[in-house]
């Protein structure tokens, strides 16, 4: 578009062209002019005023900046020359300056390669096709010296928006000096002359005012103490500095009158792109040896932080940080402030989360090529994600090694429980304790709580454990530290007697003074558990996006546990008692020893009369639970293909395998399995309880599945039964033991339900 409307501005300036007075002088009539555009930003370049413009030496300088070293800068015109001749395309502009004399305008190279070619001819040298006459009459145009304004935009034509451009530099010193005579006009004056300078050169606005803009802040450095430092090396490094709108806010840069107005701001940067001079403080001994041939303070020379326009781009990413410009400064280094700034962390971060989101929308767009060997690397991919993403996952503690106090020898489990404080549950006292112990009651009587005190109970100052049974309960698959801060708010202190041991636990929410990140930080919470004297702890500091910061002692669990609900499922947890199950055996009724699997599954055929075998296998990493059915002799069937009541029968049963010498807690035991199958199951329950010495401690809401604990025909002797009762924020119990539970339900129909 900008070519177009130069094309259309050139050809409006030609038909100008040609009003103006056609002429022809001797070359020698042409004058240089010493103040063309072209080489105002040589360092050795001077202005020059009207009275000195015809000065031999004036001239001799002017053709030397034209030409250049060995007359590179006009080598292309003269080869032109000697093979075209002079073609009269682009005319020469000139204006008089009288006694037949002319100052060239436009074509300063041309009038120069001319000026060179005549003098080869005068010395004898082939000039080629040029004609010699050329010297003697060279056409050109004559302007008015009122024409000024004309003049600049012919030149602009052909220099900024035409094919024969200067540094960026030049055009700006162009573009300023049109503009220059309206800057003390009214704003509406100063903009229609921006706007007749735009349309004249096709350039837009936005590209005028960001050459005026690099113009002046040059013109503020040629007037600082740096002013002899400045080169034409050094443009780039200003024309980038104002395209960062975050640098031009630093230094308070004013776009109506194009200055800086931070003025402390300003000079800073001046002296890190300028040579700075620093007194050298000389030591004691080495000022004794050179003060002789001192002659006076000794300065040391400091090179420029900046010499490269690209390192404006790094300087722009950290110069709101005041600490890191200090460092900058201090070590006169771009990189140390860059490095102390963070910023290229934040940037490496920024482009790996680019290329990662590049990544994965390609691999959903070839998702259909995706085979079965892809899936380990898929996988492990999908673990780092997790790793990098601290708000879902800093508080799954993965499960790790931990001891067990009690896991061999004659165990004789929890006599009693003083449940302190837990959730609504307070000074809550349990005494003789049995080996099953169901607590049964009406809804929001605290049944659940209670179970999930005691299993804590059992995990000591295993924290990991405390914050799956939160996320459990409030189905968080990956439970947020801030969602953990707003739902934890009360102790939790509980008390027993394991073993004939006093055992307790004890877990609060702090907050940690001495901690780094303050900004980041959420809450810290500590547990500490206690068995007789010995006590062990766990502190985990948790953050908004930081990982989560953990200091235990080595995780000791009190004995083996496992808390079972129908509401949430642990595949892993049941893989765990699959293969306690698989290892551990036990005396049959025939005096032999089998496994605990096949005691379960013995049990699950008599349930399901089809089933033959249960196992477990993996398939593409995902474990499953296969049944072997007479139902099929092709194929198996997965164990989710089957009714609630086999799954949760299933699950029940083999947690006793791994729960040995510890404790099985089981919510809502009834749930998902039929009533006729309660008796059989009961019956199979206390005999796994006894045969893996596990206390039990389950809730119910059916008087159905009390009765069939009852009535299954074992023993009544290990059962004891709870009555939960809540008054208001008050929790108690009633309890009923064996033989008496057993006559109460027979004779006067007892529901300790309620």
């Amino acid at each position: 578009m900008e070519t177009i409307r130069g094309i259309a501005m050139t050809t409006e300036y030609t038909k100008e062209q040609s009003k103006a007075t056609r002429s022809s002088r001797n070359l020698k009539n042409l004058y240089l002019d010493p103040n063309n555009y072209r080489f105002v930003d040589n360092e050795n370049h001077k202005f020059v005023t009207e009275d000195n413009i015809l000065d031999p030496q004036v001239q001799k300088r002017s053709r030397t900046f034209i030409e250049g070293k060995g007359k590179e800068n006009i080598r292309d015109l003269i080869a032109s020359f000697k093979a075209n001749g002079f073609l009269d395309v682009d005319r020469i502009q000139a204006r008089e300056l009288g006694d037949n004399k002319y100052l060239v305008l436009e074509g300063n190279r041309r009038v120069t390669a001319l000026k060179a070619l005549q003098e080869d001819f005068d010395n004898g040298y082939d000039i080629g096709n040029l004609d010699p006459a050329i010297f003697r009459s060279v056409p050109f145009e004559i302007h008015s010296r009122e024409d000024n304004e004309k003049h600049l935009i012919v030149m602009g034509l052909k220099h900024i928006s035409g094919n024969k451009k200067w540094s960026t530099y030049n055009q700006s010193k162009l573009l300023y000096d049109f503009l220059k005579p309206y800057e003390n006009k009214n704003r509406e004056e100063y903009v229609n002359k921006e706007n007749e300078l735009v349309n004249s050169l096709g350039i837009t606005k936005h590209r005028l005012r960001s050459m005026l803009r690099v113009f002046n802040l040059i013109q503020s450095y040629k007037l600082s103490e740096y002013s002899e430092q400045f080169s034409p090396s050094m443009v780039g490094i200003f024309e980038e500095t104002m395209k960062k709108p975050i640098i031009k806010n630093w230094l308070g840069w004013n776009d109506s009158g194009y200055f800086a107005e931070n003025k402390l701001n300003l000079e800073r940067f001046f002296s890190w792109i300028s040579t700075t001079e620093e007194y050298s403080d000389l030591e004691e001994d080495e000022e004794s040896e050179e003060h002789e041939n001192s002659n006076g303070d000794e300065y040391n020379q400091i090179e420029p932080i900046i010499t490269k326009s690209l390192e404006i781009r790094d300087l722009a990413l950290f110069i709101d940080n005041e600490n890191a410009i200090k460092v900058m400064e201090d070590e006169r280094s771009l990189a140390r402030g860059l490095v102390s700034s963070g910023s290229v962390d934040k940037q490496n971060y920024q482009n790996a989360l680019s290329s990662l989101t590049d990544s994965l929308n390609s691999l959903i767009n070839y998702r259909t090529l995706v085979s079965v060997d892809d899936t380990a690397i898929l996988d492990a991919a999908k673990e780092k994600l997790l790793q990098i993403t601290p708000k879902k996952s800093s508080l799954n503690i993965e499960g790790g090694n931990y001891t067990t106090v009690f896991e061999f020898g004659n165990v004789s489990h929890f006599k009693n429980i003083n449940i302190i404080k837990y959730k609504k549950i307070k000074k809550f006292q349990i005494d003789n304790l049995n080996r099953i112990n169901i607590f049964a009651g009406f809804n929001n009587t605290g049944k659940t709580s209670l179970l999930e005190a005691v299993y804590l109970l059992t995990q000591r100052n295993d924290i990991g454990s405390h914050f799956k049974m939160i996320g459990r309960k409030n189905k968080c698959f990956l439970l947020s530290p801030v969602f953990l801060n707003s739902i934890f708010q009360d102790i939790i202190s509980v008390e027993g007697q394991f073993n004939n041991i006093d055992v307790s636990i004890f877990m609060e929410k702090f907050d940690e003074v001495n901690i780094d990140k303050k900004d980041d930080y959420i809450a810290s919470y500590k547990l500490i558990s206690k068995v007789d004297t010995s006590s062990v702890e766990s502190t985990v500091h948790t953050f908004i996006h930081e990982r989560m910061q953990r200091i235990a002692d080595p995780v000791s669990h009190l004995c083996a546990s496992s808390f079972k609900s129908p509401y949430f499922q642990d595949i892993e947890d049941t893989i765990i008692d699959y293969n306690k199950s698989v290892e551990l055996k036990v005396p049959s009724n025939n005096g032999e020893y089998q496994t605990a699997i096949n005691m379960v599954i013995e049990f699950m055929r008599s349930v399901e009369n089809t089933i033959i075998d249960i196992r477990y296998v993996e398939e593409m990493d995902i474990g499953r639970f296969l049944v072997d059915s007479q139902l099929s002799s092709d194929r198996n069937f997965d164990l989710t293909s089957y009714g609630e009541g086999i799954q949760r029968i299933f699950n029940i049963a083999l947690s006793f395998a791994s729960c040995r010498n510890g404790v099985l807690l089981i919510d809502e035991f009834e749930t998902a399995i039929h009533f006729s199958l309660l008796k059989e199951f009961t019956k199979l329950t206390q005999k796994l309880a006894e045969i893996f010495n596990v206390q039990l401690f389950i809730t119910s809401h059916s008087n159905e599945c009390i009765r069939a604990f009852i009535e299954n025909g074992y023993r009544n002797d290990c059962i004891t039964g709870f009555r939960m009762l809540s008054d208001g924020d008050k929790v108690t119990t009633k309890r009923v033991d064996g033989d008496r539970f057993q006559y109460l339900i027979e004779n006067i129909d007892l529901d300790i339900r309620g």
